[in-house]
């Protein structure tokens, strides 16, 4: 669609002009910037450099006027021209609230570390540090803002740099359960995983609980998430498999439970350790097992190191005197 233009004028190297779609732009270079939009016609009866303003008129002769900032027009022009060192000794002449125009502008030219400096926009200043990778600077503006979708896009930005504490600060802040998981996982933070459990809890996610639980050996733990969540099956056969003396009890929990959803049938279908003992041949081994097993086997892996030990001091002794003897 061509759109023509009604009005038009010049401030030095820029182009003001209001357009046949009824808006009011300038040109700068190749890069065109709208002011306003209008409902009717416009057309442009000048620049007052003194207040700053440009004035238009429609048919009916009334007349308005909008704000547009010299300084900010001639410090565009340069940036656009490559002069950056003009530009620099322009930039404090330029209003306070045009900054991140101005930012907003530099952004779009390339001149990102340029516009991190000149913008005052706490969320544009976040977006530039992030892109820029100045997680230092968007870490102390999340810590003023404190809003968790900030906290959230620089714990993953920290993640991808490898900075685990920053990320771990983050994901804390943002209440991120899931990636909170994958740290702590990832780097054996027992203590980490322990309030992680804690918190999983109490928000009620209780998959995240019952992971973490389970990294930390806590079988226990593990049980009790199943058991509150109304798995009672689950926690029959994890208990069967990490903890049988805790089996016992929760059949008789499950078959409770199936009993008051009306499936008494199947509750008796089930067979309980202590009760159906043909159904449970080495139900006794099991129990001594869970009992002796993993400190039985700390003792002879214990013992073994110690006869290791002994050994290899019979083998010196053994070698030193021969030595003596020749």
């Amino acid at each position: 669609m061509v759109r023509s233009i009604r009005s038009a004028e010049w401030l030095g190297d820029v182009l003001i002009y209001t357009n046949s779609t009824n808006r009011l732009n300038y040109l700068v270079g190749d890069q065109t910037y709208t002011i306003a939009h209008f409902d009717k016609p416009m057309y442009i009866l000048g620049y007052l450099q003194r207040d700053s303003r440009v004035y238009l008129t429609d048919k009916d002769l009334a007349v308005t006027s909008f704000a547009l900032s010299l300084p900010v027009l001639e410090y565009q022009t340069l940036v656009l021209r490559g002069d950056m060192e003009t530009a620099a000794e322009l930039l404090p002449s330029i209003p306070q609230d045009q900054l991140n125009k101005i930012a907003r502008f530099l952004e779009g030219q390339g001149h990102k570390e340029l516009a991190l400096e000149v913008a005052t926009d706490p969320e544009h200043k976040f977006d530039l540090a992030l892109a820029l990778n100045q997680l230092d600077v968007a870490l102390e503006l999340a810590r003023q803002t404190d809003a968790d979708h900030k906290w959230k896009t620089l714990g993953d930005a920290g993640l991808a740099a490898w900075d685990i504490p920053l990320a771990t600060e983050c994901f804390v802040k943002s209440r991120d359960l899931g990636s909170l998981l994958l740290i702590y996982s990832s780097t054996s933070d027992r203590e980490g995983l322990a309030k992680l459990a804690e918190q999983a809890e109490s928000a009620g996610v209780h998959n995240v609980a019952f992971s973490s639980k389970w990294l930390l050996g806590d079988v226990d733990g593990c049980i009790e998430v199943l058991t509150k969540t109304g798995r009672l099956g689950e926690a029959v056969l994890f208990s069967q498999t990490y903890k049988p003396s805790l089996t016992a009890s929760l059949v008789g929990q499950w078959k409770e439970s199936l009993e008051k959803a009306k499936k008494g049938r199947v509750a008796k279908s089930l067979g309980a350790p202590g009760e159906d003992e043909e159904l449970f041949p080495e139900w006794d081994e099991w129990l001594r097992l869970e009992k002796e097993g993993p400190a039985k086997e700390e003792a002879e892996a214990e013992e073994e190191a110690e006869e290791d030990d002994e050994d290899d001091d019979e083998d010196d002794d053994e070698d030193d005197d021969e030595e003596e003897e020749e």
